[in-house]
């Protein structure tokens, strides 16, 4: 027993002082070269795709970046999300009816507009007071007394008892002369279906920063008679672009109401596009995840699907948000109690936003962001926590430059992603030291034990 406590001392001693050994390209199994110009101290970029696809960690661990002598380089990961929607801000907007006999293919139009200083309109009248049955062609916006780009435009109308469903044209102009198509087209409804309402009053912008817009018609159609109209401004800081990936699905053993499909890679997931296989189609959905499959379905939301064939137009339901999570394995639970989806499957797009990656420049070029490794080392959940907190701290003060990622490579390749039989950090090596050990010991216990009984009764039993 004696021998034990010895040897258990001095591997206590040894591993204890035994530092972790830095990581080394070599540890994982793909690489991307990183182009950096000029002479920032900081750098930043977003996460590729293909980091996420092949990271073997929720937390994305399993990344790190060296500069040009392989060695590691201060970075942190941090997510940059788009406002709430309580913070964005909405502004009224003014609103002229255009009445007209007709508006012609090109969307052209007389008018006489009165404007007063700074550019607003005070009036709006067409050109020909002999107008014969003249109609709502169009609506004027004025925007421009706004500062900054526009993320969408929000509209209330007056309601017909059968409802609405409208095609939409947006188009921008700063001189109220020259028009540019902002919005080909784009659909208002507000529509009753027993229980249900469908409701979609808003049309995304993508950041316009025209002074004026013309709402019509798409279609031969008349437009809705609009009565209010708001701008949300697009806030600094806005959500990043979302990218997307289409996923298989299958149809579950267990219920016929669920429909199984997975993440690609460790993407934080936060929308969903769902394309129902039918049209008129209109349903209840409830969307589950899980980390493994051993694990229990976690609920999420549950959303209305539909895709509607209405006036000649087909109506699909917008894309629904999520809580973002890597969470690997999925569900969609469809209420039968509405006729369910009817035959086939149905298409699922999803969409994250990448996190963003920002590294100090330390040593010479050319860096090298390297991911996908079994073997733990000093870059274990993505970098520095000083440089986090510095990060973190003074944010507002500096602006990182662009890294521009390059093409993925090979470094070690799958050779990398296996866990070694033997750790490379000292207190796992302690551990299973010890484990081994006791092993050791127990069995040459064993052997004595086995040994004194034959010596006391005389001979081999």
């Amino acid at each position: 027993m004696r021998i034990f406590w010895i040897a258990a001392a001095l591997l206590l001693v040894f591993s204890g002082n035994a530092p972790a050994r830095d990581s080394r390209p070599a540890d994982f199994a793909y690489g991307i070269p990183l182009q950096t110009g000029g002479m920032d101290a900081l750098y930043e970029f977003a996460l590729p795709d293909d980091v996420y696809r092949q990271a073997t960690r929720r937390d994305l661990g399993d990344i790190c970046v060296f500069n040009g002598k392989g060695e590691v380089v201060p970075f942190t990961l941090h997510q940059k999300s788009g406002p709430s929607k309580s913070a964005t801000e909405s502004r009224k907007l003014h609103l002229f009816p255009v009445t007209a006999d007709r508006l012609d293919e090109s969307g052209a139009m007389s008018l006489l507009v009165k404007r007063g200083a700074g550019g607003s309109i005070i009036s709006v009248a067409t050109s020909d007071p002999k107008m014969k049955q003249p109609r709502i062609t169009a609506y004027l916006l004025d925007a421009s007394s706004l500062d900054g780009p526009l993320s969408s435009l929000e509209f209330e109308w007056q309601e017909p008892p059968e409802g609405t469903v409208a095609k939409l044209r947006v188009e921008g102009s700063n001189n109220l002369e020259d028009w540019t198509i902002i919005v080909p087209t784009a659909v208002l409804m507000r529509l009753r279906y027993g229980e249900h309402s469908l409701e979609r009053r808003v049309i995304d912008l993508n950041g316009s920063q025209m002074k004026y817009y013309r709402v019509s018609s798409s279609t031969a159609a008349e437009p809705p008679k609009l009565v209010a109209a708001a701008a949300l401004l697009k806030a600094p800081g806005a959500a990043q672009p979302r990218h997307w990936a289409s996923v298989p699905v299958e149809p579950g053993r267990g219920q016929a109401a669920d429909y199984h499909y997975s993440l690609p890679g460790q993407m934080p997931v936060d929308r969903i596009r769902i394309r129902l296989p039918q049209e008129n189609t209109l349903t209840q959905a409830t969307f589950f995840s899980r980390a493994k499959t051993t694990d229990p379905w976690k609920p999420g939301p549950s959303a209305l699907l539909y895709r509607l064939r209405i006036r000649g137009e087909e109506i699909t339901s917008p894309d629904i948000v999520l809580p973002a999570s890597p969470d690997r394995y999925r569900m969609i639970r469809i209420d039968q109690s509405g006729g369910g989806l009817g035959k086939g499957l149905p298409s699922v797009d999803l969409g994250w936003v990448p996190s963003r990656v920002l590294f100090i420049a330390r040593g010479q070029g050319p860096f090298q962001l390297a991911y996908g490794s079994g073997t733990p080392g000093d870059c274990a959940r993505g970098g520095n926590l000083l440089f986090q907190r510095f990060s973190d701290q003074q944010k507002n003060r500096y602006v990182a430059g662009l890294a521009i990622p390059g093409s993925p490579s090979l470094l070690a390749g799958e050779a990398a992603l296996r866990k070694p039989l033997i750790p490379a950090d000292g207190k796992t090596a302690l551990l299973w030291s010890l484990l081994l050990l006791g092993v050791g010991l127990l069995l040459w216990m064993a052997l004595r034990l086995h040994r004194q009984l034959n010596d006391t009764k005389g001979g081999p039993q």
